[in-house]
């Protein structure tokens, strides 16, 4: 892991200094779209929970496709070749309720997905305007898990709040498809994320164990789907 964080600090260091190489033109990026993530752990824990309630309760939702978004810079080095480096953020999660004339039972789970990385763009197909692209990215991820249940009944509360963190490297590969008019660039980019599930410990240290085998640490995994709507702003080289 020690590796992985060198490699990607460097791609971005890179990226960062060839703001001042010579080539055509910089600029600032934001992407905005729907994500999807397998997260199979997770999904077979608010099961496990939903198996021990003393009530037949419902799951709402189970980690459905949910929003992304990503911002960062790229530089063009080349005519067909672009460098560059980015944040991005995807949420997703899962609920599970049960409510009658007593009260009410809900179990929620929060996953948050906070990741940093370097860009690699290579175009084989590009006119004055039009432009499409593929685009690989290996990133560095910080998820956030929430699990927290609460109980209202006869006019009394009480509830229970988790957390966890994992970190893992992730890889991507997009295509994208831009159309570029003055100093905007507005399209397309699409692809899949590979994300290496990444066991959850607490901030004491504690991992989040298999509620069937306590041997076992469940994972995160956000591998999945992307794809949304991209903008550029090109700023004038140096």
């Amino acid at each position: 892991m020690k590796k992985l964080w060198i490699i990607v600090v460097m791609l971005c260091t890179l990226g960062v200094g060839s703001l001042k190489v010579q080539a055509q033109d910089y600029g600032v990026f934001l992407w905005g779209g729907v994500a999807t993530m397998r997260m199979d752990d997770m999904k077979y824990l608010m099961q496990s929970i939903v198996d021990s309630y003393p009530v037949e309760a419902r799951i709402i939702s189970s980690f459905p496709a949910y929003t992304s978004v990503s911002t960062g810079f790229i530089k063009r080095m080349y005519p067909h070749l672009k460098l560059g480096a980015g944040y991005g953020f995807t949420t997703s999660g899962a609920k599970a309720n049960y409510t009658d004339f007593s009260g009410s039972l809900t179990t929620e789970i929060t996953a948050v997905s906070h990741r940093l990385g370097a860009i690699v763009g290579y175009s084989p197909f590009t006119t004055g305007r039009l432009e499409f692209s593929l685009v690989g990215r290996v990133d560095l991820n910080l998820t956030r898990m929430d699990v927290s249940q609460l109980l209202i009944a006869l006019g009394y509360s009480n509830g229970l709040d988790n957390k966890y963190t994992s970190f893992t490297p992730q890889f991507s590969g997009l295509a994208e498809l831009l159309y570029r008019f003055g100093k905007f660039s507005l399209g397309a980019e699409g692809g899949y994320l590979i994300d290496i599930p990444g066991k959850l410990k607490s901030g004491g240290g504690n991992e989040l164990s298999d509620p069937a085998d306590p041997r076992t640490t469940l994972t995160s995994d956000w591998t999945g789907w992307r794809v949304g709507i991209k903008g550029i702003l090109w700023l004038e080289a140096d």
